[in-house]
């Protein structure tokens, strides 16, 4: 939100001295964060107006005049191409020592004086876009016309322009529980009680009945419409807006439309209540019924961005008669607006339902400056000023306006501002601080509350801008007393508390350790995603749409599904990533949502959220490796070691149907499956896009997280060396390696360890069988082991890997 320093000075007088970055500093430690505030005279400086008093042709160039400009109390000689010079016009003239962008591109460069083709040039007569103004109107070799601007040569071109302001950008998020924030005057008061400033009072002059339009309005459900005010104006002529108020727009980024509409921006960004304007004649001309209700069945309407959107029947809307004229509190309708040929208007203030229109923005994707101020609970009091003060403008830009109708305002019972009562021991008790009774009334009259004393006990009225859902506790004056006396004058002390570990959180605790191994270890990066899937990658992958829970209103139309399983978003990742990285490895931590399975209960006859269980997967695939189960495997191996836990792998009993035949397994941690590992079929993998084979984990942490902290056993290094052999042999294709390294060790007594280090299919390996080729290290505790008896050892495993898997011995 953007706020103009001109703008809040009409309504409180800073302190003299105050920089605007002490004031931006002010109101971010107390109030709001200000992200930026910015000087608009700063890219004039040096600039003035200065007026053409002769031209003449360039003795040596064609295309270039000579013109003699009247820049305050001395001519200069400056040449220029500007095709639309005139003598006697107003120019913007940039002298030596300004800078300008040459032909409004690339970084500004100073000015020095020089000659053009023999010719003495003091400065430069600027267009547009040479000093960042807007050249829409403005062709290729025109410079920018001043017209009949009032100020004399030599004047600054920000002070003529009325380009002089400082403008603070204010972080929108901060304002969500503030909306008296959400407009000037607003925020005049709060900086008027951050500075001990005097504020203005707002008073626009009240309106006086008028006749010709009988305005009537019929709030159906005022829940939804807490208030609705309304009259009717006749004698307008619809016009560009005066100069001062496309400025004060254009300061605050909002663009200037007609004078009418421009009135109810202006309202809004002074009040911070948002208002609307209708054409009274295409509402019924001399009798305006307006009726207030939620949205038939069906009903459609297309709004002023030209959409047409469909709405539901809780959608509050303002209709007369059978026509819909606005989405209540986030857009008008396109018929129903103001046009060039509009002689009478009717102005809308009312109140909405903050919940009602938060949540029709958000079911039809349409934010508007309206939505975003109703949606933080408005003051209902708003409505009244400013009405009075869109028509008090509205009058004083088009003088023949006059007011044609009674005021109509319809409103639910006007609840009386709360009171609150505590003694002010109870501020300091809960600061921490020393602050004096005086003071904290002092702060809390300042901020507009109604503070009376009586036997050392607060009572304190909540004025009506502050009690929309923001002060309702004793704790939320006792915060206001705290930002406006100043956190950094509350003196700092540490709490005395025990000092006992808090519990842990298993599955973080698993969560950080596996980032950091497969980061730091693995060489892999980590990857943040939505969980958001589209139905073409699910389908690609054979997995069923039923199975996944599909959203009433995704964020994205392409995505309505939620993910139940981390790796098709990866597989999309590797996609992406596959044409510029030879080899990439990739891993995600997240949640998953599983339709078919019940989470947390959501109370009595209420049915129970799908199980969100927090899921950690990885990817592995390079351009060449025709084997990536393994690196997958390996990643695997040296996460759940880092975990802390000894891993077996089984074969799958029901793969998933994107996963190889037999290049898969199961993860499993005491009994339980925790995961699998698997290679994508390249079947499933070509129809995503995937150009190589590629291979992938995932496991469920919450399950893992159940299995405990395993004991880390120690044992002393072996001071006999071990005995190393390899072994290379040939079965068929479906023979799980996770068998066969359980029945090696199973074999002898003296095998320390086995590792696979080979596969092999291809020439020489009869079809559907491939080569296998594991190192084992044999080792005894009591003695170093002879090589016979090695041997001896070696000869047992061959037996019964020829016996149980058919093997044929290699080496």
């Amino acid at each position: 939100m953007l706020i103009s320093k001109k703008w809040l000075r009409e309504f409180v007088q800073t302190p003299k001295g105050l920089s605007d970055q002490e004031l931006s500093n002010t109101i971010t430690l107390s109030t709001v964060e200000v992200e930026s505030f910015k000087d608009q005279a700063a890219e004039l400086d040096k600039i003035i107006v200065g007026e053409v008093k002769t031209l003449a042709k360039h003795p040596d160039a064609d295309r270039l005049t000579l013109c003699q400009v009247d820049v305050g109390g001395s001519t200069s000689q400056i040449v220029c191409g500007g095709s639309n010079l005139r003598e006697g016009m107003k120019v913007a003239v940039a002298p030596p020592g300004a800078w300008v962008r040459w032909h409004g591109e690339g970084e500004p460069v100073e000015l020095k004086k020089t000659k053009i083709r023999g010719e003495v040039s003091e400065g430069m007569i600027c267009a547009s876009s040479e000093i960042g103004l807007d050249a829409s109107d403005e062709g290729e070799r025109d410079i920018l016309d001043l017209g009949d601007i009032d100020a004399k040569p030599g004047t600054s071109l920000a002070e003529a322009l009325g380009l002089d302001d400082v403008i603070f950008d204010i972080e929108h998020k901060s304002l969500t529980n503030r909306p008296d924030l959400m407009g000037h005057y607003g925020m005049a008061r709060e900086v008027a009680a951050l500075t001990r400033s005097e504020l203005k009072e707002y008073k626009p002059a009240a309106i006086s009945k008028g006749k010709g339009v009988s305005l009537s309005v019929k709030i159906e459900d005022q829940e939804l419409c807490p208030r609705y005010m309304g009259v009717a104006l006749e004698g307008i002529t619809v016009e560009p807006s005066p100069q001062w108020l496309k400025n004060r727009l254009t300061a605050c980024g909002v663009r200037s439309i007609n004078n009418v509409v421009d009135v109810t921006n202006l309202v809004m960004l002074e009040l911070g209540q948002p208002m609307h304007a209708f054409d009274a004649d295409v509402l019924g001309g001399d009798e305006v019924k307006i009726t207030v209700r939620t949205a038939k069945k069906g009903e459609e309407i297309t709004c002023l961005d030209e959409e047409t959107y469909k709405l539901e029947k809780e959608m509050l809307v303002i209709a007369s008669g059978t026509k819909t004229l606005a989405i209540a509190g986030v857009m008008g309708g396109e018929g129903s607006g103001v046009s060039g040929e509009t002689t009478r208007i009717v102005f809308e203030s009312a109140n909405f339902s903050p919940v009602s229109v938060r949540k029709t923005s958000q079911k039809l994707a349409l934010r508007s400056e309206s939505s975003a101020r109703f949606e933080k609970s408005l003051d209902a009091n708003l409505c009244e000023l400013a009405l009075r003060r869109a028509v008090e403008l509205m009058q004083e830009l088009c003088p023949s306006a006059k007011v044609c109708s009674s005021v109509i305002d319809e409103r639910a019972k006007v609840v009386e501002s709360e009171a609150l009562s505590f003694a002010p021991s109870l501020v300091n008790d809960r600061l921490g601080s020393s602050i004096s009774t005086d003071e904290m009334q002092d702060i809390l009259t300042r901020l507009g509350f109604d503070v009376k004393l009586k036997k050392d006990v607060f009572t304190v009225v909540i004025p009506s801008w502050r009690a929309t859902k923001d002060v309702s506790i004793k704790e939320d004056v006792v915060e206001e007393i705290a930002r406006i006396y100043g956190y950094d004058n509350i003196p700092s002390t540490l709490p005395i508390f025990p000092i006992t570990p808090p519990v842990q959180d298993r599955v973080r605790q698993l969560s950080r350790i596996a980032r950091r191994a497969l980061a730091y270890g693995a060489g892999a990066s980590e990857v943040f995603q939505y969980a958001f899937v589209s139905p073409e990658t699910l389908e690609a992958l054979g997995e069923s749409l039923d199975d996944h829970l599909k959203l009433a209103n995704p964020l994205a139309s392409d995505r309505p599904y939620l993910v139940r399983s981390l790796i098709p978003n990866l597989l999309e990742t590797v996609v992406h990533n596959q044409r510029t990285f030879e080899t990439v490895k990739m891993f995600q931590s997240e949640r998953v949502f599983r339709k078919d399975e019940e989470g947390a209960d959501m109370g009595e006859g209420k049915k129970k959220l799908p199980r969100q269980p927090h899921a950690l997967a990885g990817v592995y695939a390079k351009k060449g490796d025709v084997d990536p189960f393994w690196e997958s495997k390996a990643m695997v191996e040296q996460l759940m070691g880092a975990m802390g836990f000894a891993a077996e792998l089984r074969p799958s009993e029901a793969p998933e149907p994107w996963q190889h035949p037999v290049r898969q397994a199961q993860i499993v941690v005491n009994d339980q499956v925790v995961g699998y590992v698997a290679e994508v079929d390249p079947e499933k993998a070509s129809a995503l896009g995937v150009d190589h084979r590629v291979a992938v984990f995932e496991m469920n942490l919450d399950v893992l997280a159940q299995q405990g902290e395993q004991a880390v056993v120690y044992k002393p290094v072996s001071v006999h060396p071990a005995a190393e052999r390899d072994l290379a042999f040939v079965v068929a294709d479906q023979a799980a390696y996770a068998v066969i390294e359980t029945t090696i060790r199973k074999t002898s007594n003296l095998l320390d360890s086995v590792e696979l280090f080979d596969v092999y299919r291809g020439k020489g390996v009869e079809e559907g069988h491939k080569s296998m080729a594991v190192h084992m290290s044999f080792r005894a505790a009591d003695r170093t082991l002879e090589s016979s008896e090695v041997d001896a050892e070696l000869g047992k495993i061959r037996g019964v890997l020829e016996k149980d898997f058919g093997a044929t011995m290699r080496s």
